[in-house]
């Protein structure tokens, strides 16, 4: 481009059109900005409306413990198990027998024995409470004879044996007694004959 044929008349137009351009750059930067603040405003604005529209849920409020409805609910329990065990009377109940009638979970059961129903229960055998009083007692070791030894009862074999020969009647004693003397008599007699023999033949 030749400067050497611009006119004073064309730069000054030139700065006239420079000076417009920076003039319109500068309002659409403001304007720029005010549609900046205007969407941030609009934003804001609707985070309020919808606070307002729907606020947050309220806190749901604990349970405090020992409350009345806990208290009431042990207490329901309590009277049950009572009465169960009052019906089963010194034979008692199962862990899993009373849980299933009060469809309640076993565990509960076993940790109202162990705290609360101490007062009012007995443990029968392992898993199985009766109440007090009434829980059976248990049954008492019979006591096992020893069995006498071998010698004591060949000992009393043969006393018994004695004991029946010596059983004769009266009668039979007489008759076993004259037996006896007359053995006693013939062996006399032959031995007085057989004296007699040897007296005879020594005098020949």
């Amino acid at each position: 481009m030749n400067l050497s044929h611009i006119t004073s008349h064309t730069l000054r137009r030139l700065l006239s059109l420079t000076e417009k351009k920076e003039q319109l750059i500068k309002g659409v930067e403001d304007v720029e900005t005010q549609i900046a603040k205007a969407l941030k405003g609009a934003a804001t604005s609707a985070v309020e409306v919808a606070e307002a529209v729907t606020p947050f849920p309220p806190k749901p409020k604990k349970h405090r413990k020992g409350t009345k409805a806990t208290k009431a609910k042990s207490g329901g329990l309590k009277d049950r198990i009572i009465a169960l065990l009052e019906a089963a009377g010194g034979q008692g109940l199962k862990v899993k027998e009373i849980a299933r009638k009060l469809g309640a979970k076993p565990g509960n059961i076993s940790v109202w024995f162990s705290t609360t129903g101490k007062k009012h229960s007995s443990k029968v055998e392992p898993g199985r409470y009766a109440l007090k009083g009434s829980a059976r007692k248990p049954a008492k070791a019979k006591r096992v004879k020893a069995k006498p030894a071998k010698a004591k009862l060949a000992k009393a074999k043969s006393a018994k044996a004695k004991k029946k020969k010596s059983g004769l009647t009266p009668a039979g004693r007489a008759k076993l007694s004259a037996n006896m003397k007359a053995r006693w008599a013939a062996r006399r007699a032959g031995k007085s004959a057989s004296k007699r023999a040897r007296k005879k033949s020594a005098g020949r």
